[in-house]
């Protein structure tokens, strides 16, 4: 079974408009409603795919059972810590016609170390049925910037094998607990070595060798050499970011994974995008499972990418279709990267 742990989740309504302008009335084409969060949309994936999965986290206010409603609907297991305030509402407005999507949300719920405390007895409470745990997404206010850490502890005292999946501070924070797999962005793995979002060249990534940086964008992977780059630069970071494994999504161009059993590429099949909300989410939820199923990296990554496949071809967030996954993960090429 897979622990997640999402302290802040949402609802999320899919709204699919066309030639959004701001300053005008937008009438939606149509509207999806579901239940979210990036462990929640982990916890839909394992659970679509077969595995066992509790959802934890913190829920608060009507939004807070409305959420639990949602899961319950799919069929999801849960058991989140009543908070503060309520739970959050995020708008994914899908402009069709750009081919292009924007998420608007705000804080709302409100969690303090008491709470936190009720947490982590969960997690131990049901350790013993679980392999391991996904920690993911942001930290809602009157949490320390360091509760991932501490969480973190308490999990793997529990013999539990986690993943990481955090940013800003929590993911700084986040990564002194040690997790097992640390899985990130582009983006806030410039954050993580001090590189702004956007930068061109850092000393750190390789520009004082007259390079380009391997962190300027995501084209930069679209070859050998780039990965090859980047991947140097990770491997030092394996055992201080993270104990077995780093993590890194690529967009379009797919997931590089540092491990210490190998380092590898997963390039993903080509589908039609819709609603990429959740997508990496689906990668740790994918790969976590067939770790957990004693699979070698490269048949986990493959799910993984393959699940992100499905889960961007349709409207809901972080749903995927299990047949539509099986038929996807032979199109999933896996280069190892010596």
């Amino acid at each position: 079974m897979i622990l997640t742990v999402t302290p802040n989740p949402t609802i999320d309504r899919v709204v699919f408009v066309r030639h959004f302008q701001l300053g005008r009335i937008a009438r939606g084409e149509r509207e999806v409603v579901g239940p979210s969060g990036k462990g929640v949309d982990a916890s839909m994936v394992i659970h679509e795919l077969g595995g066992k999965t509790v959802a934890l986290g913190f829920t608060a206010g009507f939004e807070g059972r409305h959420h639990s409603e949602l899961m319950n609907e799919r069929g999801l297991e849960h058991d989140f810590v009543s908070a503060k305030g309520y739970t959050r509402e995020a708008l994914v407005l899908v402009d069709t016609a750009a081919a292009k999507q924007s998420t608007i949300t705000a804080s709302t719920l409100n969690a303090n170390t008491d709470h936190g405390a009720e947490l982590v007895r969960r997690i131990q409470r049901l350790a013993s049925r679980a392999w391991g745990a996904i920690f993911a997404g942001s930290l809602p206010a009157g949490l320390p910037e360091d509760a991932y850490a501490r969480w973190l502890d308490a999990a793997q005292g529990a013999g539990l094998v986690t993943l990481l999946d955090t940013s800003g501070q929590p993911l700084r924070e986040g990564i002194r607990g040690g997790p097992h797999y640390l899985k990130i962005n582009l983006r806030e793995l410039k954050a993580l070595v001090g590189a702004p979002a956007g930068i061109e060249d850092y000393p750190c990534c390789g520009a004082s060798s007259g390079r380009k940086s391997p962190l300027s964008g995501v084209e930069a992977y679209a070859d050998d050499d780039g990965l090859k780059s980047l991947t140097e630069r990770l491997v030092s970071q394996l055992g201080n970011w993270a104990r077995e494994a780093i993590i890194v999504t690529l967009g379009q161009h797919g997931v590089l994974a540092v491990t210490t059993e190998g380092h590898f590429v997963a390039r993903p099949p080509e589908v039609e995008p819709v609603n990429t909300a959740g997508a990496g989410d689906a990668v740790a939820g994918g790969l976590m499972l067939h770790r957990s199923r004693g699979e070698g990296w490269p048949s986990a990554l493959r799910v993984g990418i393959a699940a992100a496949a499905s889960v961007v071809s349709g409207p809901r967030t972080g749903v995927c279709r299990r047949d539509e996954v099986e038929a996807l993960a032979p199109q999933v090429t896996i280069q190892r990267i010596d």
